[in-house]
């Protein structure tokens, strides 16, 4: 059963805009956050995907950095898919004020939350869309767990970074809010995963039903305990049902077939190394 919340932090954040007089701003931003989400929802329901419960931020849905539900190019692309809708809506929106110069006053705050939402949400930092391409791309060499540790690490950096930097601007009579509402809103990411956003598959394999009934040709694959699933999966062929030999250390060899394979996937994650799972 899907879940939907909102965080206190977006509902504070809307009751200051409100407060300021800003209800247009409200409006543009709650329309810019909606698109940058539904990009994120269609990329994902298209890669096999589906939003099981959503956590809305300030800045948009805040992921679950600890789910390994994500093939790591997955991940890439439906973190990416909100910010380069949001780019592409800011210049579309600058392309019509030079057809059209008029429309500038009614589309100037359009363009600009676009242009913000997609700049912050492309620091490489959980719970940021930058922060998943980052993980997805270290998950590619290195263990999961280690991919989390480090981008978590390095988002920790990126908000002492922010501190200091709101710090060293008191010397000089600058008080920036928006240095600390950033640390804020990073802080949190990190430290309630398990309020986060979670997705989860609709299937791995749901585009190939008519394979199975209409090819009747396999592919033998041997494996190594050692590799992830996702691994595995890439080295499938699209066009043949895969039956996988997973070689094991001590020589011994178990088989499983792809239908197999998307059923471990679903439950334990596609970046599960296989031998941990089959004995």
């Amino acid at each position: 059963m899907k879940k939907y919340k909102l965080h206190p932090l977006f509902v504070l954040y809307l009751v200051f805009l409100l407060v300021m007089g800003q209800f247009m701003s409200i409006l543009i931003y709650l329309l810019v956050v909606s698109l940058h989400e539904l990009a994120h929802a269609l990329v994902a329901k298209k890669l096999g995907y589906k939003l099981d419960k959503m956590l809305l931020m300030p800045y948009g849905v805040c992921l679950n950095y600890k789910t390994n539900s994500f093939l790591p190019k997955d991940e890439i692309l439906i973190a990416i898919s909100g910010p380069a809708l949001n780019l592409l809506m800011s210049i579309v929106t600058i392309a019509l004020w030079w057809i059209f110069p008029v429309v500038q006053i009614y589309t100037k705050l359009f363009c600009y939350a676009n242009i913000v939402m997609f700049v912050f949400n492309l620091l490489p930092c959980y719970p940021l869309d930058g922060g998943r391409v980052f993980a997805g791309f270290l998950t590619k060499k290195y263990d999961r767990k280690l991919a989390i540790k480090l981008t978590v690490t390095f988002n920790i950096l990126v908000c002492i970074i922010f501190i200091l930097t709101f710090i060293i601007g008191l010397f000089f009579n600058v008080f920036n809010t928006n240095l600390l509402i950033i640390c804020v809103f990073l802080f949190l990411g990190i430290l309630e995963p398990q309020n986060s956003s979670t997705y989860g598959y609709i299937s791995l394999f749901s585009n190939r039903k008519n394979i199975y009934k209409k090819n009747n040709q396999i592919k033998f694959l041997l494996v190594h305990e050692s590799e992830p699933i996702y691994k595995i999966m890439a080295k499938m062929s699209k066009y043949k049902f895969n039956i996988f030999y997973i070689l094991f250390d001590d020589k011994k060899i178990k088989i499983i077939s792809e239908l197999t394979l998307s059923n471990l996937a679903i439950k334990y994650g596609a970046t599960t190394k296989i031998g941990e799972i089959i004995k």
